[in-house]
């Protein structure tokens, strides 16, 4: 046995160009699996900040019975929760809660705005534009308005909506002229169908601070619902709309498992580049044996057993994928260290490491075993000829 690996190492360094590029393959196969596993980490801790899971932090809501009027929480409702469940509260107006009625001649629509200050402070990227000025320069356009596509399309019945730019719409008795025309978003609920100025967010508000949202500082279930009820019997709007609460930590779990679910179909997947790559190893072994058809023969005619032959090229292709997976898993490591370095949150278990290196190593075996038996019945009288 240990002459067959000195032979084997032998025969590696002398094809050095194609071991290497076969071990690159491999390598590469393995890092694309372990990245995609290592990416869970930073995916779950995005979604844990986002929902601020880890802040022991519940989110009331007040869900409006008109939802064009601006009702919700009140300092004194924010004193209220304090006193009922001793616990820190923070009135909060969030970036998708506030409608008005728009209207174009005599269609009517409710139409949800939020100004350009307000995307940008919950990171949501301000939309393409199809037709007008830029929306970054909106708050220097006083008596201007951005409207989505959709938003336009449904408020003029109309398909030729890029003509209605410069065209006035009346948001609340008065008139503002349509000055750009962006792209609607059929999934993201933060992008609103108005972009308005804050000069023109505070008329139509009419300079009210609008809290649509209460943080406390519990996840306790008890205290929750203590909470509610006070609101339910003493809440400045009770009567205007009802109380419900976020369940973060629910909605953190579920989206976790949902979003589990789907890198590991990912990393299955991805999984099949090892399996390709083991292709490559096979191919690897069937050069080699054409290359070396007369040594394989001198070493039957010398004694050498079929099976000597066989284990001899399975312990070639085993090496081959150990040397790939090894440096993928020395590459991902690398990586994950830098990703932490530059703050991005990524890791990997030692369960997953081993499982990723024993199916790269099982790969290599099993494409060895046909070059093998092929190299182990080689003709010898033809090997030597």
């Amino acid at each position: 046995m240990i002459n067959l690996f000195k032979d084997v190492f032998k025969l590696l360094l002398r094809n050095k160009r194609q071991s290497i590029l076969t071990s690159i393959a491999i390598a590469i196969a393995s890092f694309v699996v372990l990245f995609v596993q290592a990416s869970s980490e930073f995916t779950n801790q995005s979604l844990s900040d986002n929902l601020q899971v880890d802040k022991n932090q519940t989110t009331l809501n007040f869900v409006s019975e008109n939802v064009t009027e601006l009702a919700g929480f009140t300092e004194e409702d924010k004193n209220l929760i304090e006193n009922v469940i001793n616990k820190k509260a923070q009135l909060v107006s969030s970036s998708y809660g506030t409608m008005v009625n728009v209207f174009y001649g005599d269609s009517k629509q409710i139409l949800s705005y939020r100004t350009v200050e307000n995307l940008k402070k919950n990171e949501v990227n301000l939309p393409e534009v199809i037709k007008g000025k830029k929306l970054e320069e909106q708050n220097k356009r006083s008596n201007e308005i951005a409207i989505s596509d959709k938003a336009l399309l449904n408020l003029t019945r109309q398909n030729n909506i890029e003509t209605f730019i410069n065209k006035d719409i009346k948001i609340k008795n008065k008139n503002y002229k349509i000055s750009t025309i962006y792209k609607a978003s059929t999934i993201n609920e933060l992008v609103p169908s108005l972009i308005i100025t804050e000069q023109i967010k505070k008329d139509v508000m009419q300079n009210k601070m609008y809290y649509d949202e209460m943080l406390i500082k519990t996840q306790n279930q008890k205290e929750i619902n203590k909470a509610l009820d006070s609101l339910d019997r003493n809440g400045s709007y009770k009567n205007k709309g009802s109380y419900t609460y976020t369940d973060n930590k629910g909605v953190y779990e579920e989206t976790k498992s949902q979003t589990e679910t789907i890198l590991n179909f990912i990393a299955l997947l991805s999984s099949i580049s090892i399996f390709v790559a083991g292709f490559g190893v096979m191919n690897a072994m069937f050069s080699s044996i054409s290359e070396r058809s007369k040594e394989i023969a001198i070493r039957r005619a010398l004694g050498a057993k079929k099976s000597d032959i066989q284990l001899s090229y399975i312990i070639e292709g085993t090496v081959l994928s150990s040397l790939g997976g090894l440096t993928g898993i020395i590459s991902i490591l690398i990586c994950i260290t830098l990703m932490n370095m530059l703050g991005i949150v990524a890791s990997l278990t030692g369960l997953q490491i081993i499982i990723t290196f024993i199916a790269t190593v099982g790969f290599g075996i099993v494409f060895s075993i046909i070059p093998a038996m092929v190299a182990a019945n080689k003709n010898m009288v033809e090997g030597l000829k």
